[in-house]
């Protein structure tokens, strides 16, 4: 346990993996109906354990490299400590990758074609999500996402 508390990065960086294995699993049964949709399927895993990873792999840097002496550091940007800003830059990064991908470069619709990657649960009812949902859960997601930057640096 205690290394899990130094080492914060370790929990979120296997979270990660956990969540694009579960986006795969529950992929699966959509391609054996419907080939069509592996590659896709696959990139979108491929993409996901790549940049959602990105974040944790710079706070490792950090823990490892001492330059960071907790997870905390990571709440206050202010303190410019350099890490800590690659993180924030590195999750500004992302926000940005999404917007341009959701809105700009048809992410939501494809989201929508490949059905078991994302759903909704709604009262215990579980349903895939259409493109429009996508693009209101992303952008509602950006926006906590921003005030929570926002409050950390004032």
């Amino acid at each position: 346990m205690k290394l899990l508390l130094d080492h914060v990065w370790i929990m979120f960086m296997a979270v990660t993996v956990i969540n694009g294995l579960v986006l795969k699993y529950r992929s699966k049964d959509y391609i054996d109906v419907n080939p069509e949709l592996k590659e896709g399927n696959q990139n979108l895993f491929i993409g996901w354990l790549l940049y959602a990873s990105l974040p944790w792999i710079i706070m490792m840097i950090g823990d490892l490299s001492g330059i960071t002496q907790s997870a905390s550091e990571y709440f206050k940007p202010r303190n410019t400590n350099p890490m800590v800003l690659m993180f924030h830059l590195s999750l500004a990064v992302l926000m940005l990758l999404g917007i341009r991908w959701i809105y700009f470069k048809k992410g939501g619709e494809f989201l929508e074609k490949h059905p078991g990657l994302l759903r909704l649960s709604i009262l215990k009812v579980k349903t895939q999500v259409n493109a429009q949902q996508v693009k209101l859960l992303f952008g509602l997601m950006v926006l906590g996402w921003a005030i929570g930057t926002v409050m950390m640096w004032k």
